[in-house]
């Protein structure tokens, strides 16, 4: 065959394909669903820190398709109380001590319900604004959400609600590896060595609370065995007297080490304690 013949049949091949993949690239492919951004667990956490004021969060909608969106997608977001009761069946069905509660109107603020995603763009944002403040550790509060309204394409089946839970910390919540001195009050034998790796709860924006000495941290012993101290801005620190808890002094907080020192006594099986603890933060 004529070599012209052949480079001419292999330049309008060329050409063919190229044509078609440029017309390709330009038509949608997939099809354009609206969805809220999250994991495939009906519950996600947002950090809302004790900061003594309103904390921003948020949470996205996205828009999929191999093409931005044309034109702006208008969306109304709403409550759903049943995301509650259906979560809580599943995961804890009588337990009703674990349920996860509906956040209280005064400890949040939506400033608007209506989301926009914008022509050319993927992702439209609703910010959420929380008072971590009066908030008890112990219990889980969600903001169950939903897409109930779009002015265009589709909304998603699978990823059209989710619990916004609260996530609480403060300066010095978190994993602490703790090694402490215990010794029986009044005793003269030399002090028990004990270790235990600890769970440091925010109260408030500069207090903590923690199980005393090496007890086991379970739900049923939170409001009996448990230790609440606040650092103070001198980097002393105060314990509270509850619990048969007593403050006998000396404890400090090193920002430089990120340890906490703690002194003090308390009751086990009618005989009292005194415990010296060095808590490390570990890294998360």
């Amino acid at each position: 065959m004529n070599k012209n013949i052949i480079g001419l049949s292999i330049f309008i091949i060329l050409f063919l394909i190229s044509s078609c993949h440029e017309e390709f690239d330009e038509k949608e492919v997939y099809k354009k669903v609206v969805y809220i951004v999250h994991s495939e667990n009906m519950i996600n956490y947002f950090t809302h820190p004790f900061t003594g004021s309103s904390t921003e969060g948020f949470i996205s909608l996205y828009c999929s398709g191999s093409l931005m969106p044309e034109k702006d997608i208008d969306l109304e977001i709403g409550f759903d109380d049943e995301l509650i009761e259906k979560y809580n069946y599943i995961e804890f069905e009588n337990e009703e001590a674990k349920y996860v509660k509906f956040l209280s109107p005064e400890y949040f603020n939506i400033p608007s319900f209506r989301v926009k995603i914008k022509g050319g763009e993927p992702f439209g944002i609703m910010p959420i604004f929380v008072t971590s403040e009066g908030l008890s550790p112990d219990t889980t509060y969600v903001i169950p959400l939903r897409i109930i309204k779009i002015s265009d394409y589709e909304i998603s089946e699978d990823l059209s609600s989710i619990l916004y839970a609260i996530r609480l910390e403060n300066a010095y919540s978190g994993l602490y590896q703790m090694t402490g001195s215990l010794l029986a009050e009044g005793s003269t034998d030399m002090p028990q060595q004990v270790f235990k790796d600890k769970t440091l709860v925010p109260i408030d924006q500069f207090s903590c609370r923690m199980f005393v000495s090496t007890e086991n941290e379970l739900r049923e012993n939170i409001q009996t065995r448990t230790v609440t101290f606040s650092i103070k801005a001198d980097n002393t620190i105060a314990i509270k007297e509850e619990n048969d808890i007593l403050d006998l002094g000396g404890s400090t907080y090193n920002p430089d080490r990120n340890m906490i020192s703690l002194n003090y006594s308390f009751l086990s099986a009618g005989e009292r304690y005194e415990i010296q603890e060095k808590l490390i933060r570990l890294e998360e």
